[in-house]
């Protein structure tokens, strides 16, 4: 497992880094304080899990996002930001994160935002999970059962919720992408959402685990 964590203050990366360490003691965890720099170590390490910053000194972190997901799909992105705001948070999971995790966190779910992605799961604030019933909506959800999907929906939920297009699933799965498109349609229709973004955002909501590739 490769890890990348860019942001330009040192006590973030390096306390990232030790959780990570902490809890996948055999992780290889490289360190960026700028865009550009965490671009060049993604061009040469194979990088499964990346951290990243939304205001960095040498651009946006949006522009990194979506850079560093075209260069390489199956990455998680974590998006660790002071902007914790709906539009943001929807914005970076639009452009393909699997995680955000807001500034204001403390240590402790920090590490369990860390705990729970190596688990397959995703994580995002509570804010946006239950933004307008609150935290007892959300607990309340949790409880209802998990959808009825077969293990290869799963597959392509968990493909889908990385961010990968139907052209991209199909040629990970080795399946043609009309099938995909079937497999997607009923996925979103047994998850009563409409969107792939709002299929995302039910996963994080339930705290479910999904196959990791």
């Amino acid at each position: 497992m490769n890890v990348l964590i860019i942001d330009d203050h040192a006590l973030i990366r390096e306390g990232i880094a030790m959780m990570v360490k902490s809890i996948r003691p055999e992780a290889g965890v490289w360190l960026a304080d700028t865009a550009s720099a965490g671009a060049e170590i993604a061009s040469r390490q194979n990088i499964d899990f990346a951290f990243l910053d939304l205001q960095l000194p040498d651009g946006s972190g949006f522009d990194a996002l979506q850079s560093m997901k075209r260069r390489n799909e199956m990455m998680s992105v974590v998006v660790v930001s002071a902007q914790e705001d709906r539009p943001t948070v929807l914005r970076a999971l639009e452009m393909g994160a699997k995680a955000f995790v807001p500034k204001s966190a403390n240590s402790a779910e920090i590490r369990n935002v860390v705990r729970n992605l190596f688990e397959g799961k995703v994580c995002l604030p509570d804010s946006v999970l239950a933004p307008d019933a609150g935290a007892g909506a959300a607990q309340t959800r949790f409880a209802e059962p998990e959808w009825n999907l077969t293990e290869r929906q799963k597959e392509v939920l968990a493909l889908l919720v990385l961010g990968l297009s139907n052209k991209m699933i199909a040629r990970k799965l080795d399946i043609v992408e009309s099938t995909v498109k079937i497999h997607v349609s009923a996925i979103l229709r047994e998850m009563k959402v409409a969107t792939r973004t709002q299929a995302l955002l039910e996963v994080a909501r339930r705290g479910i685990s999904l196959p990791m590739f």
